[in-house]
């Protein structure tokens, strides 16, 4: 059985499922080179079906994540195109007056007609841009998308099935961790969905027990808006506001903890985290609150609230359903969602014992194209045995390389062995590399990478700036060998989570603080790595040849762009990231170009 998933909205995908397994996944933005790219993912869904040679007859469901999205943020392409004043706009002109003021205003009128935006030009809904979550509009919007997907597609409507929300996020966390034949608790926390922004259940083989939902579980927007506040772009920079917690003093921290501490509460009887002390919104009010405190203790204090608050939540849910489930066995527990993207509160959550904890990689909207293909299989009368998401390698490969003029012959050479790629980074090289097919999710993991010694410490500032040209506060992350976790990840839990995909943080030893120190947090000392468990291809011999030469067994590893830029894909975009940065060496497939 085929399914093609698809998420047209914000972080726009397309999956392909063939008899159970996903096969191809990819983000739109890595085609358009839009960060973030909205809308339906023409390039994404071309790709997944011409990888293996599917046509539009050989379909049987074309999956489309969630019932019901709104028109007007896909056709301004919102996170997409606005920046930090455009978020700030929107906080002042539509709703501070929607919200305190009791105005009526068109939330398109703000944003139309923009010099060198990019609009939506796949759906036919210029007639419906009037309002904002006008549930008249999505109704009419569902309709559109299933009459436009199925011309586009040659694909008839009756084979078209929306997957709401919700699903798309349980499927992809449970069926993706390969948890199939077990009973499994499965979180999701994110800014909103269909019907909620929080929800709770019990999964098994094909059948879905909900134990809690709620609207009011606003973690996620409360940390997007805090992003802003702080200067940085809501949506995607809340990364940045994780790293810079551990940075503050204890004074700061807490003065800023007590704001955000009263906000939201776990309610232990409905199993939901819900409003305490509700502020009249999430923008206005804060800058009322916080004025006069430190960026880093606002950081900080907000980081602290959304661990405590997930960690009481967990063993709130833990202590209603057993820790253990019905055959005696301690029970996995699957985040999804985007709130599961904050490795540092998922890093706690997973100290919770007995359970085993999961975090596939991309877990916020990105990935419920994934989760709309295991879903669609889930309900089907022709449903196969789900296949556990065993890499996130699902997207292209670099193709040809073309060589551009300036670049010497002398500075190119070929058949390049993984012992020779592990010399130059023990002599100090920074290497990119963009071999074999692309990751899907944010986080590279050895095929589109730009990699470096992680003792080298020194060479941290010349990777920001001059490199990544990115924040220097923020942390980067290491790949390691297996057969060296026990030596660099301080708690023993690390073989009951996933940390294949670089989604789980750590605790380290002083032997990470020494091997590992260009790829830890300078702070804490805490760790995100990705755990490479078998031998994978030349990548991990990579690694391999290393650890022979250096007695280190891990890299550091970060993705393979510039600051505010998608990953690269093609060997062109690898090309001009090395044109554009002072990388030492590029390996695009087996030809090393370096300087």
């Amino acid at each position: 059985m085929i399914i093609l998933g698809i998420q047209e909205a914000h972080d726009a995908s397309a999956a392909l499922m063939i008899d159970g397994k996903i096969v191809a996944a990819c983000q739109e933005e890595r085609f358009t080179r839009v960060k973030g790219d909205y809308g339906f993912p023409k390039e994404s869904v071309r790709f997944c079906l011409d990888s293996q040679g599917i046509r539009s007859k050989d379909i049987d469901i074309v999956a489309l994540a969630s019932y019901y999205w709104n028109p007007v943020l896909v056709k301004i392409k919102r996170n997409a195109n606005f920046d930090v004043p455009d978020w700030v706009q929107e906080q002042r002109e539509f709703w501070k007056p929607t919200l305190l003021e009791n105005k009526q205003v068109k939330y398109y009128d703000i944003y139309k007609e923009r010099p060198g935006w990019r609009y939506d030009d796949f759906y036919p809904m210029d007639h419906l841009l009037e309002g904002y979550m006008d549930v008249v509009e999505m109704i009419e919007m569902k309709k559109i998308r299933l009459s436009a997907v199925s011309k586009y597609l040659e694909v008839p409507g009756g084979k078209i099935h929306f997957i709401d929300h919700e699903s798309c996020h349980k499927a992809y966390g449970y069926y993706g961790a390969g948890l199939f034949d077990e009973e499994a608790l499965v979180l999701t926390a994110e800014g909103i969905g269909d019907y909620s922004n929080g929800t709770v259940s019990l999964m098994q083989g094909w059948k879905t027990k909900g134990l809690a939902n709620t609207r009011d579980n606003h973690i996620g927007h409360i940390y997007q808006y805090i992003t802003l506040i702080l200067g940085m772009k809501p949506a995607q920079h809340e990364y940045k506001v994780m790293g810079l917690a551990p940075y503050a003093n204890e004074y700061e921290r807490q003065k800023s903890y007590e704001v955000f501490k009263k906000i939201l509460k776990v309610d232990k009887e409905t199993l939901n985290i819900t409003w305490d002390q509700k502020p009249t919104d999430l923008y206005f009010s804060f800058l009322e609150s916080l004025e006069g405190h430190r960026f880093d203790g606002i950081a900080a204090g907000l980081q602290q609230f959304v661990e405590e608050l997930l960690v009481e939540w967990m063993k709130a849910i833990l202590d209603k359903v057993g820790r253990k489930d019905s055959e005696g066995y301690e029970r996995p527990v699957c985040f999804a969602g985007g709130v599961a993207q904050n490795m540092k509160a998922c890093m706690k959550m997973a100290k919770i014992v007995p359970i085993r904890f999961y975090v596939l990689p991309a877990t916020g909207d990105t990935s419920i194209s994934i989760g709309a293909c295991y879903q669609a299989n889930a309900m089907s009368m022709k449903r196969c045995k789900p296949v556990k998401l065993e890499t996130a390698c699902l997207g292209p490969s670099p193709g040809p390389v073309r060589i551009p003029s300036g670049i010497s012959a002398s500075c190119i050479h070929t058949n390049i062995l993984p012992k020779f790629v592990a010399s130059q980074l023990a002599m100090g090289k920074i290497i990119g590399r963009c071999c074999g097919p692309m990751e899907f999710g944010h986080r590279a993991l050895g095929n589109r990478s730009i990699l470096m010694d992680p003792r080298r410490a020194d060479l941290v500032q010349k990777l920001n700036r001059t490199i990544k040209k990115r924040d220097f506060w923020m942390p980067f992350a290491p790949s390691i060998l297996d057969i060296c976790a026990d030596d660099y990840l301080l708690a023993p839990h690390w073989r009951r989570v996933t940390s294949e995909f670089m989604t789980m943080g750590f605790e380290t030893t002083l032997n990470a603080q020494k091997d590992l120190a260009a790829a830890i947090h300078p702070s804490d000392k805490t760790v995100r790595p990705q755990i490479i468990q078998e031998p994978d291809g030349d990548y991990y011999d990579i690694l391999y040849e290393f650890r022979k030469l250096t007695g280190v067994g891990g890299l550091l590893n970060t993705s393979a762009n510039l600051h505010g830029s998608p990953i690269v894909c093609t060997a062109d975009d690898a090309i001009d990231v090395f044109k554009r940065s002072d990388l030492d060496a590029m390996l695009i497939n087996n030809t090393w170009i370096s300087r």
